[in-house]
């Protein structure tokens, strides 16, 4: 008797050149820092307005908005003012006058001045830039330098107001309603002299 000779096995396909090559990573897309801001101030007749925004690359909308109505921003960094953020209105930025900011009672517009402390104060004139440091150990208050506000916002012009040791306080010089804030001294960028005037 003759042997049943076995089926030849199924030819597999060859992959094909894209299969074979490993997979390439993904590149994962930049990450937005995202902030509550509050807007609050009165208006020509003193009656209270205030509003939280949540803000991630408009800050630059935010500061002439505050410019144009006389407002503070103060940014929510304590508990306390992140529970009467809460309780204000959802400001708009691209509205205007009271809808971009409304009206909120006074007992409420009290707590949150008391809560921003010294945020809560007008930034009033900036100083004027004097000149550009030539390396970061000259870095002195009046000092123009560039500081990064974040990866999607970029690089910004800010005066410096104070030093202490390595702790540069800052306030932008094109938006100086914006809070003021800190930077290490070496975290900051130098401008050429020229570039400073």
């Amino acid at each position: 008797m003759r042997k049943k000779s076995k089926a030849p096995a199924p030819r597999r396909k060859p992959k094909s050149r894209a299969a074979q090559r490993p997979e390439a990573k993904k590149q994962s897309a930049p990450v937005k820092t995202v902030r509550t801001m509050i807007l609050f101030g009165t208006d020509e007749s003193k009656r209270p307005r205030a509003a939280r925004f949540v803000v991630d690359d408009n800050l630059g909308l935010l500061a002439a908005a505050a410019d144009s109505l006389n407002l503070i921003i103060c940014e929510v960094k304590t508990a306390k003012l992140a529970d009467l953020a809460e309780k204000l209105p959802v400001g708009k930025v691209h509205a205007a006058g009271p809808a971009l900011v409304p009206y909120i009672r006074q007992d409420l517009y009290d707590k949150v001045v008391e809560a921003a402390g010294t945020d809560a104060v007008a930034p009033g004139e900036l100083p004027k830039a004097a000149s550009a440091p030539r390396t970061f150990d000259e870095i002195e208050p009046g000092h123009l330098v560039i500081a990064q506000e974040d990866l999607e916002t970029g690089w910004w012009e800010a005066i410096v107001l104070e030093t202490e040791a390595d702790t540069l306080t800052l306030r932008y010089r094109d938006y100086p309603r914006l809070p003021k804030f800190q930077r290490a001294r070496t975290a900051v960028a130098l401008l050429s002299p020229p570039a400073a005037k």
